[in-house]
């Protein structure tokens, strides 16, 4: 098995009988991969505390495609996110981000836009001294569009008509306007389209000048949701969303 090195974030781990652990992580260059570290945890070389969520690391590992599970070698962090660690609302949102990753992503093939997203999330989530629903917007809003489901919000998808207000359509999984209104939707208004529009059309260092007003993080944030479990198979329930709601409310 050929020893690779690669940029790699840490999406989960957990212990492995008394001695080892285990990893899934996003890579740059492979994709998604899960390693086993054999022995760390009795390790003097302290490398079991590389191995924990949304550590950003360099690493060293022995990769065999046709194997589940990867053999670490060695890391070193690749930069260290200690404001994101040391508060508890940037650290749910991180924990967010991750699983987000670690449940809307398969298989092994890299995307290079996408470990970036990741980590250019992470690392503003960290520097952050705002407001960081707008953070969290951007990741779920160009998550969708670099998995291939981007948000058509210039025009209702039904009718093609310019798409000012209208509704969030269950049964097709995109807004509509009122004229194409189906059963079972909800109304999203236009400040709400607005907030999407600039989130998918800022770059992430130009997101700060957009205005909230109290009730805008429920209502964008139910729409983004929703996005989500409509296009990306199996999403199912984000755990860290629901920690996320306790956490703000």
């Amino acid at each position: 098995m050929p020893l690779e090195k690669t940029e790699a974030v840490i999406l989960r781990s957990f212990y492995y009988g008394d001695t080892s652990k285990i990893a899934r992580c996003y890579t740059r260059d492979f994709g998604k991969v899960s390693i086993i570290a054999k022995g760390v945890r009795k390790s003097k070389q302290l490398q079991s505390g590389y191995i924990e969520p949304m550590n950003y690391l360099s690493l060293l590992f022995y990769y065999a495609p046709a194997r589940r599970l990867q053999i670490f070698s060695k890391a070193e962090f690749q930069s260290i996110w200690l404001g994101l660690k040391k508060d508890v609302k940037k650290l749910t949102y991180g924990f967010a981000v991750v699983e987000l990753i670690d449940k809307a992503v398969t298989g092994e093939e890299p995307q290079d836009q996408l470990f970036q997203l990741l980590v250019d999330i992470l690392q503003a989530i960290n520097d952050s001294e705002g407001n960081i629903n707008l953070i969290f917007w951007y990741f779920e809003m160009h998550l969708l569009v670099l998995l291939g489901f981007q948000p058509i919000l210039s025009e209702c998808p039904r009718c093609h008509g310019a798409l000012k207000e209208g509704f969030f359509a269950m049964e097709y999984g995109e807004l509509v306007c009122r004229r194409c209104d189906a059963r079972g939707e909800y109304p999203v208004s236009s400040r709400s389209i607005d907030i999407l529009r600039k989130l998918k059309r800022n770059p992430l260092d130009g997101i700060g000048d957009i205005s909230l007003r109290p009730g805008d993080r429920k209502k964008v944030g139910k729409i983004l949701n929703d996005y989500l479990h409509y296009h990306i198979e199996g999403l199912g329930e984000v755990k860290s969303l629901g920690v996320m709601e306790k956490v703000l409310t």
